[in-house]
């Protein structure tokens, strides 16, 4: 690449990163407002249910008078004047509390739904901002590294792929933002704020700090795992202790102790190292693929097979539950975004994804996938080398 254009380049970049940041600024400001707002209409909502009983308790007062007054008038010959007086004015009185109470319910509910409209603009400015912030991530990628190249060669399949890459990448980050976002960064503002209350305590209550400070132990300790499975979603690390098969078996026995359904892993031909970007696709498929069956198949058992072959790499789930309709699911992808992300994935290696099932009888998912093991990696690098 040219020194004019390489300089073009680097100030493109640094001015879409620059954007990046202040998108992401307008997003946590955008989520913070639509937290403020989400309360205010909570408790306005309450208010407006006080209001309502009011205008109810009102309006039968309201009716007691009116109906007291129209007695009193009827006989009036029975009534001083100074009971006449006072009919009319407890019924004036009812009246008007009652014009106040239904003023008041007319004003919360014009409040509410203007808090209603502001708190939906707020959330289509976060999604606005989160899709722009994905486009831009895109964009920062396509200008980085070779999938420049990629994308300019004529070759359709290798340019889709290119971008399926780019699209799982970012989306994998905008997942584990929000995981973040929704999880420990939420129960860390919290911890602090009870810290600070702590603090406070210290000075006025001593006694109440010991329970405080325990219920603040078993936040942290609940933080904590979530942040492990944030990293462990990330990249197991089974995978990097034990190696692929070890952390499947791993992963299938905590599946069958948190689900009470029966897993079983068999292992057919010379297990063989894989690349590790390999090994990671086929754990989260495998992942997938029994996150399925514990959601939708109702079956009480799971065969899982890993089939080494010369060239490929194949996974085989089956299960023996209920079954369904797979061309229907397949053409229905916002229903089964799950098998569709993972035909997704098998295809973005160049693989092949089938489905067989039959209702009543079970179903059997098998994922093939063309596989460079690492010592024909190790290889083609010391031949290139030599």
């Amino acid at each position: 690449m040219s020194d004019p254009l390489e300089k073009i380049l680097k100030t493109t970049l640094t001015a879409i990163e620059s954007s990046k940041e202040e998108i992401f600024f307008i997003a946590e400001t955008s989520r913070t407002e639509t937290l403020r707002l989400t309360n205010e209409l909570s408790n306005l909502k309450d208010e407006i249910a006080e209001v309502i009983f009011q205008v109810d308790f009102q309006g039968k007062i309201d009716r007691r008078m009116r109906q007291k007054l129209m007695e009193v008038s009827r006989a009036f010959h029975k009534y001083s004047e100074k009971e006449m007086s006072a009919a009319y004015t407890e019924a004036k009185n009812a009246q008007i509390n009652l014009q106040l109470s239904q003023s008041k319910e007319k004003q919360l509910r014009k409040r509410r739904d203007d808090l209603e409209r502001s708190l939906r603009q707020m959330l289509a400015t976060i999604e606005s901002a989160e899709n722009l912030i994905t486009k831009v991530s895109m964009a920062v990628n396509l200008l980085q590294g070779g999938i420049v190249e990629a994308l300019q060669t004529k070759n359709l399949e290798q340019r889709g792929i290119a971008l399926r890459v780019i699209r799982a990448q970012e989306e994998e980050r905008r997942r584990v933002a929000r995981e973040i976002h929704d999880g420990p960064a939420q129960m860390l503002a919290n911890i602090v704020l009870r810290l600070e209350i702590v603090e406070k305590m210290l000075e006025i209550e001593p006694s109440q700090v010991k329970a405080e400070l325990q219920d603040l132990k078993i936040l942290v300790r609940s933080n904590l795992q979530d942040i492990r499975r944030i990293i462990f979603d990330l990249r197991p690390m089974a995978l990097d202790d034990l190696g692929i098969v070890p952390a499947i078996a791993k992963y299938l026995d905590n599946f069958q102790e948190n689900y009470g359904i029966t897993c079983e892993l068999r292992i057919e031909g010379r297990e063989k190292q894989l690349q590790p970007a390999l090994e990671v696709t086929f754990f989260r498929l495998i992942q997938e693929g029994m996150t399925n069956v514990a959601k939708h198949a109702f079956s009480t058992k799971v065969d899982v097979t890993l089939v080494y072959q010369e060239s490929w790499t194949i996974i085989r789930i089956r299960d023996y539950g209920q079954g369904f309709e797979v061309d229907s699911a397949l053409s229905t992808p916002r229903e089964h975004f799950g098998l569709i992300g993972m035909r997704e994935r098998v295809e973005m290696f160049s693989g092949h994804f089938s489905i067989q099932s039959i209702l009543g009888k079970g179903t059997t998912l098998e994922l093939s996938i063309p596989s460079r093991h690492e010592e024909e990696r190790q290889h083609d690098s010391d031949s290139n080398c030599r």
